[in-house]
């Protein structure tokens, strides 16, 4: 059973019987009230239908409102050119001019480009009841688009954005033991886009970020402690790329055997407080962890410094060390600040 709701729940499965369910509910609805353009209805059902709830609502009311302005531009514009007796193309370069700088500048107005185009290009002989007709079919399919979203099997882009962000972040603790463990043996160390799965976490993280951010209300309270985080979790990825420069440094085995083991002890202890962070952001009501890689990094410092000390290091050598050292002090920085932000008190 647990296999069959993973997946019936992914999005390969959801979005497709979202999508039938609202064409046929947009077709249902216009055929029974027998209201005209059904296919302009059907398309908005169509292509306003996101993976989550949030997505597909705030997706519905920017296409209602980009065609109710695109509908505005063409009923002002059409009369004007012909009462005026402008060619017709002047009143579609002035239309979907307009429609054009509305969508630069707010992109989520984009579908006034269509609307305004098409009354301007074909305008029907009574423009005002073919604007009427138009707009109506595309609120009816836009509302049979939310309706899907919360009827077939409907996905929380704030639940399923906490989630990402905890897949996303036990990912990254993986790549922080490997790494370290890679520079232990004296191996070549991992590069993250060597790990497809950690984009994909990080990716999807984001995309549910931007679609809970769509529709600010929350139906069972406000979560402005999930945006908290995946603000500071996009603090603690940009030190991947850092990581990822760092790893192709040269190491000598003289560096790899007195730093390896100090620092595979400061990744340990990093995913231990990842593992922590990770329940806590799943489950709101989870302890936060405490910071557990402030003694591990601290003995790191003495193992690098009694080796710099006693002239174990080249000065290329201590180079290297410098910049590994500085790399890990930001994922530990990092990751103090993201323990703090679930929990003020957790130091």
């Amino acid at each position: 059973m647990a296999a069959c709701r993973n997946a019936i729940g992914q999005d390969s499965v959801r979005l497709p019987l979202q999508t039938v369910t609202a064409v046929l509910l947009a077709y249902g609805w216009m055929t029974w009230r027998q209201m005209p353009d059904v296919a302009w209805g059907a398309f908005s059902a169509l292509f306003v239908v996101r993976a989550t709830v949030e997505g597909t609502v705030g997706e519905a009311a920017a296409r209602i409102l980009g065609a109710m302005i695109g509908v505005a531009l063409g009923i002002a514009l059409v009369p004007l050119v012909a009462a005026a007796n402008i060619p017709a193309p002047w009143s579609i370069v002035a239309g979907v001019g307009a429609a054009a700088c509305l969508s630069i500048r707010w992109p989520a107005l984009s579908y006034s480009l269509v609307t305004a185009t098409i009354l301007t290009v074909t305008p029907d002989a009574d423009i005002l009841a073919g604007a009427l007709n138009k707009t109506m079919a595309i609120v009816a399919g836009s509302i049979a688009g939310i309706v899907a979203a919360f009827a077939v099997l409907p996905l929380s882009a704030r639940y399923s954005m906490r989630y990402n962000l905890a897949a996303s972040l036990q990912l990254y603790g993986d790549l922080l033991v490997e790494w370290a463990a890679a520079l232990n043996e004296g191996r070549a160390r991992p590069r993250p886009r060597d790990k497809p799965a950690l984009e994909r976490a990080h990716w999807r993280a984001q995309d549910m970020a931007r679609q809970s951010r769509v529709l600010p209300v929350h139906f069972f309270g406000w979560d402005t402690q999930t945006h908290r985080l995946q603000d500071r979790i996009e603090e603690l990825w940009l030190t991947v790329p850092l990581m990822e420069r760092v790893g192709g440094v040269a190491l000598t085995d003289n560096v790899c055997r007195r730093l390896g083991p100090a620092l595979h002890a400061v990744a340990l202890a990093a995913r231990q407080q990842i593992d922590g962070l990770a329940r806590a952001i799943r489950d709101k009501g989870a302890e936060a962890p405490m910071c557990r890689t402030g003694e591990p990094f601290a003995h790191l410092d003495e193992a690098v410094q009694e080796a710099a000390g006693g002239g174990g290091f080249t000065p290329a050598e201590r180079a290297a060390v410098d910049l590994v050292r500085w790399s890990w002090h930001e994922v530990t920085r990092e990751l103090d600040a993201l323990c703090d932000t679930l929990h003020p008190d957790s130091r």
